[in-house]
């Protein structure tokens, strides 16, 4: 029997509603619900609306091909599988850039994206990509907060939800590891910090 799980720490990540009310339904494969889950999950990551992900993503975590299967060959096969389903489904779009596939989410976004790189009018960066474990596992927000400022009470966890409006996410877990550092482990203090970025640009002024 595997370790009894704890609890979760931080809040939820955004999953389309319509994956449980249409999607979710018709899927007959643990591997296909593994995959499509994970994919929500890794779009979660990144930031823009030209968002993608590749299947280096899941083959660069161990702890996710082995919840495919111990056996690596199996694993590979099961993903695979997993990704192709998807496509069919109609859940994720495939697009073949250079020697590699890409794969977007079927959304408004991602169909605009889809259309923009056939069209020549966007081209992906391999560099701004974050493929791998690098950050893929950071804690959000609100986690960050709740671990390193002070309680997260539902007056801050709105602040923090009306800063996502405004922020991204990398400046607001920033402003907090700024906060930390200068101990000064206030909202009032990572408001400031996030208001003069926005206004005067990054700098070092609260290192």
């Amino acid at each position: 029997m595997s370790a009894i799980f704890n609890g979760f720490t931080g809040g939820m990540e955004k999953i389309p509603s319509q994956f449980f009310e249409e999607v979710l339904p018709t899927i007959t494969t643990v591997h296909e619900m593994k995959v499509t889950l994970f994919a929500f999950h890794l779009f979660n990551q990144f930031e823009g609306d030209q968002r993608y992900i590749l299947r280096t993503d899941y083959t660069d975590l161990p702890v996710f091909m082995d919840g495919l299967s111990s056996d690596r060959t199996q694993a590979d096969h099961l993903l695979d599988d997993g990704l192709e389903k998807a496509v069919q489904r109609g859940t994720l779009l495939r697009v073949q850039y250079a020697d590699i596939f890409l794969y977007f989410l079927n959304s408004p976004k991602g169909r605009t994206a889809v259309q923009r790189l056939q069209s020549g009018q966007w081209q992906p960066d391999a560099f701004l990509h974050m493929s791998g474990t690098v950050n893929l596992f950071r804690p959000n927000i609100y986690q960050l907060y709740e671990e390193n400022i002070g309680v997260l009470s539902p007056m801050i966890a709105e602040k923090l939800r009306d800063a996502e409006q405004v922020y991204t996410e990398g400046w607001i877990c920033d402003a907090i590891e700024v906060a930390v550092v200068n101990n000064a482990r206030s909202w009032r203090y990572i408001e400031t910090v996030l208001k003069s970025w926005k206004e005067n640009g990054r700098n070092e002024r609260f290192r």
